[in-house]
């Protein structure tokens, strides 16, 4: 499949790596900053209807490992080895569409230990924050595990995007991503783009998903429950979206069309008349059940 590879490099430690419901959310309130609210909401009822999508951030040069049946191994090594595999090099990933997960018993990852970089695990003190005067709050310090990232991190595009993608991305990765950007963490810069060939299998029967998607349509699939916090604008307001469950990147479909914008309006909404909506998408990688 022919897609557009987007290429990040972290500046700074993230809590999580970006993934395709919350990085699209930052880019669409990119998108209002730029365009205005009356755009964003013409633009937000197309979406499920447009070819595009948007995956996760991956390494550079790996894919999410599809949840297809298991291979059954006696070794016990050799199982925990596979059960803690969740990356592929495009290559394997192309003999494990075609083939299943039979294909990983030879493959390099299990063989020779090939693996993206793990990147460095950090630990951040921090102070609590009086919220009455704004200062820090007497007797209150805690720790934030966090992670930065090493090497380069792909995030692909499917389709024609909906809105200058290269210049959303810059704002994203200047501001920083996620709900620790207000103190310096999840800035990256944009390393270029190109045109790539993501692989898959040749007579497909259905789809590993390169972004966390609905329930509806998922036939191997593992599960997540989620309760993200709202952003942009509405940062500061009763924090959580409306909960719910969704399947994680890899999981298996037989519809690669589905797009699903689902209502997480919070009980007591951000502002009067304000929807929430959290993008559940299929970035479909072709493979063989």
């Amino acid at each position: 499949m022919r897609v557009q590879a987007y290429y990040l490099r972290f500046t700074a430690p993230v809590r999580s790596l970006p993934r395709a419901p919350t990085l699209l959310g930052h880019l669409l309130w990119w998108y209002r900053y730029t365009h205005g609210k009356e755009a964003l909401e013409e633009l937000l009822p197309s979406l499920p209807q447009r070819g595009f999508r948007l995956s996760s951030a991956f390494p550079e040069g790996f894919l999410p490992r599809p949840k297809l049946p298991p291979v059954q191994v006696e070794e016990t090594t050799l199982r925990k080895r596979l059960k803690g595999l969740a990356f592929l090099s495009f290559e394997t990933f192309r003999e494990v569409a075609e083939r299943g997960e039979e294909a990983l018993l030879e493959a390099p990852e299990v063989k020779k230990g090939l693996e993206p970089p793990k990147g460095r695990l950090l630990r951040r003190f921090r102070v609590g924050i009086d919220r009455a005067t704004g200062g820090a709050q007497k007797g209150i310090l805690f720790a934030q595990e966090l992670f930065f990232p090493e090497g380069r991190y792909a995030v692909y595009a499917l389709d024609e995007p909906p809105f200058d993608l290269e210049e959303a991305l810059r704002f994203v990765g200047e501001m920083g991503f996620g709900g620790l950007a207000s103190v310096g963490a999840g800035t990256f810069r944009l390393e270029g783009k190109e045109a790539v060939e993501l692989p898959e299998a040749q007579n497909p029967n259905a789809f590993a998903s390169l972004a966390p998607g609905p329930l509806e349509g998922a036939r191997f699939y593992e599960l997540e429950p989620y309760w993200g916090r709202l952003g942009g604008g509405y940062v500061g307001a009763k924090p959580f979206k409306k909960p719910h469950l969704r399947t994680r990147e890899g999981s298996v479909y037989g519809n690669k069309e589905a797009f699903l914008l689902l209502d997480v309006t919070p009980e007591d909404p951000p502002e009067a008349g304000v929807r929430v909506y959290e993008a559940l998408q299929v970035f479909p990688l072709g493979v063989r059940v």
